[in-house]
């Protein structure tokens, strides 16, 4: 799309859009050399899932919610090559302390824009655990520098619905808004076995607790005979929707209520008539595509980011 900046036109990738229903923040964040190089990727695809031209990429709509969703718990700052999102309150949580939307034109400047980034979060007693490249931008240079730097990546698949199916869901589930049942949403983070140590659920629960009077966010919890033993939300950033933090105990996997969560999330969805529907899986994680696959979701390409553990922290997971 292009947009007059400063008296002249210039493309931005939609990546960089920030478009949010009914907020005033809703122009753009980019990264300072977005403009400077003038870049432009293509503003429509035409998505395999649904056979239709669609002005999202499935990649750049998930890049893009996620920026939004970090906008809520963290606050932001644009530096030369891409965003920093930082919040001091949970320092040891990698969805709180980030580099995103990285774009490197020139290789030669990787090693800039690193220490950049690394001065800036060093100045406010922070440590960047995670990169992120904007759509398209995860180069074979990147990856190499980041790992030289202690980075490891972590690919993701980015899936978007196909179709709507229906789904059986066992009798013993009910599903019940996350803002009406806290302590019970707070428990399916307490009593999980993953990710981190107990401290680390604590953070992320905590952090979690604060997103729920988002009117963007819609989190319900699975309770299985009244013991609290999973939940999913459904987020919306425009007309993306994302469906996120599906989990269940891992004493009560392969009974359903993972059918049942997803079935739950994608009926608000299509109540709401949301054309664009997304969510991103890790690729390692064999059952859970399966399971998305199943509730017709299909997989476009992949999300690329690089992650690490400051010595002594959380060891925080996606």
């Amino acid at each position: 799309m292009t947009y007059l900046l400063k008296g002249e036109w210039i493309t931005i990738p939609e990546s960089y859009r920030r478009a949010r229903s009914g907020s005033n923040d809703s122009a753009f964040v980019l990264p300072h050399n977005a403009v400077r190089g003038r870049i432009g990727l293509s503003e429509r695809s035409r998505s395999p899932a649904r056979g239709f031209e669609m002005d999202r990429t499935t990649v750049g709509s998930l890049l893009r919610s996620t920026q939004a969703y970090c906008s809520e718990l963290c606050e932001k700052e644009t530096l030369d090559c891409g965003i920093a999102y930082y919040c001091r309150r949970f320092a040891a949580l990698p969805e709180a302390n980030q580099f995103r939307e990285v774009l490197i034109q020139d290789c030669s400047r990787i090693q800039e824009a690193f220490e950049q980034a690394e001065a800036w979060f060093q100045q406010r007693g922070l440590f960047c655990h995670r990169w992120v490249p904007a759509e398209g931008r995860a180069t074979t240079e990147l990856a190499d520098f980041l790992t030289q730097q202690g980075f490891m990546a972590r690919r993701s698949a980015a899936m978007a619905l196909a179709r709507w199916v229906e789904q059986d869901t066992p009798e013993q589930v009910r599903i019940l808004p996350a803002r009406a049942m806290r302590e019970a949403y707070r428990g399916t983070f307490i009593h999980a076995h993953a990710p981190g140590s107990p401290a680390t659920r604590e953070l992320l629960a905590e952090a979690s607790l604060e997103r729920l009077d988002d009117p963007q966010l819609d989190m319900v919890v699975a309770l299985w005979d009244k013991q609290p033993v999973g939940r999913c939300g459904l987020y919306q950033v425009g007309d993306i929707a994302r469906v996120m933090s599906l989990s269940v105990l891992p004493a009560f996997a392969g009974r359903g209520v993972e059918q049942a969560l997803l079935a739950h999330v994608l009926a608000l969805a299509k109540r709401l008539t949301l054309r664009h529907i997304f969510v991103q899986v890790d690729e390692t994680d064999a059952p859970r595509r399966i399971l998305l696959e199943e509730a017709g979701f299909v997989a476009d390409r992949e999300i690329v980011e690089f992650e690490r553990d400051r010595p002594g922290s959380l060891g925080v997971g996606p």
